[in-house]
């Protein structure tokens, strides 16, 4: 039996992937599900839910509602639905979702992790048609994409295992592309990347010889931050990511000459939380106005773009309340810790231990001082 993997250790857990190898080549439009590959055990166990019951009860209801749910629409028949086909309530930590919409298992240009739970891969229409569009841009323009997805939120929204928000269908996390050391694309595992933008796929902690260096794929990656920022330059409210890599990504965008515009929204939208992102971005959206009707909420920041974009609408910001005691209490049950991880890892290679010290420089959250990223 092989050993813990490094995703239960290295805690991000609402990232961890353990999606060994997706198909390098997703199937137009709409395949069925691929046969499962070869993974290495995910030590991270699901943290328990917003009422503080045990982790397998968590995971239980989770698999009881992958169950039970409907199977994902065409593609074609998701890109043509209107706005209305779901609404948002609440906000990103204290919501809901009507009507959510699954993410297909593949389509032009992207996967849906395998790993991750099938009750988590619903969102707003919005968001579910932005990310199949966007990463069909980058296979369009960069031939071998391959875009890995991991959970956007449950069907109905609310309180999900292993994350604080995601509860009203507008937030996603998604892997950055990487390479191999040949600088081959590979779809992506969830790795940290450190600040030179390389990790390690240590698949089984405890022994060395299955580790295998990649690197960050910048040009993929920028690309398709910028695509977000073209096909919804208004509605994309946050790109949370670690501070290098987003370093890296502007680097990338000047060195291909991006729009001036894009890229200047990119450097206002993109910051790093308390979690660091280091093996994935967290993409979310604004409330559309008619979300907002019926009682959508964002979250701060509030751009004057933003403002502007309202005020011309006879709208104005409406922004969820700040966490009360018992939903900051509930939302940390959810979400593992550092401790927590590497107490159930077991034995790790020498690697693995010296990968984690150098990590800490990162983890703690930057204060970068710019005007909406404090």
């Amino acid at each position: 039996m092989r050993g813990k993997s490094w995703c239960g250790v290295l805690v991000l857990a609402i990232a961890c992937a353990g999606a060994r190898r997706p198909p390098l080549q997703p199937a137009n439009p709409l395949p069925a599900r691929a046969p499962a590959v070869a993974t290495a055990p995910i030590a991270a166990a699901t943290a328990g839910d917003d009422a503080g019951t045990p982790p397998t009860d968590a995971a239980a209801k989770l698999q009881l509602s992958a169950a039970t749910m409907p199977p994902p629409a065409p593609l074609a028949e998701l890109l043509a639905l209107p706005g209305s086909a779901t609404t948002s309530l609440g906000g990103p930590s204290s919501g809901k979702l009507v009507g959510g919409i699954a993410l297909p298992d593949s389509g032009p240009g992207f996967v849906h992790n395998h790993e991750r739970p099938d009750a988590a891969r619903f969102g707003s229409i919005e968001l579910v048609q932005l990310i199949a569009r966007a990463a069909e841009r980058v296979a369009q323009q960069l031939p071998g994409s391959v875009l890995v997805v991991n959970d956007l939120g449950l069907e109905a929204g609310g309180p999900i295992a292993q994350h604080g928000s995601h509860q009203n269908g507008r937030d996603a996390d998604i892997l950055y592309y990487t390479l191999d050391q040949k600088r081959v694309p590979i779809p992506s595992v969830g790795v940290p990347l450190d600040p030179t933008g390389k990790g390690w796929d240590f698949k089984d902690l405890s022994i060395a010889s299955d580790d295998q260096r990649v690197q960050l794929d910048a040009p993929r990656s920028w690309r398709f931050v910028q695509a977000l920022l073209e096909l919804a330059p208004e509605s994309v409210q946050r790109i949370f990511m670690v501070e290098h890599v987003r370093s890296m990504l502007l680097a990338q965008a000047d060195k291909v000459h991006a729009p001036k515009a894009v890229r200047e929204r990119f450097a206002d939208v993109t910051c790093q939380p308390e979690a660091p992102h280091d093996d994935h971005l967290h993409l979310r959206l604004f409330c559309t106005p008619q979300d907002m009707a019926a009682g959508c909420l964002d979250s701060p920041p509030v751009y004057p773009w933003r403002r502007d974009a309202l005020k011309a609408l006879g709208l104005s910001p409406m922004i969820a309340s700040a966490y009360t005691k018992p939903e900051h209490d509930a939302a940390h049950k959810r979400i593992t810790t550092p401790k927590q991880a590497r107490a159930k890892a077991g034995r790790m290679d020498a690697r693995v231990l010296q990968f984690l010290h150098e990590r800490e420089v990162w983890l703690k959250r930057p204060h970068p001082g710019r005007a909406y990223c404090r």
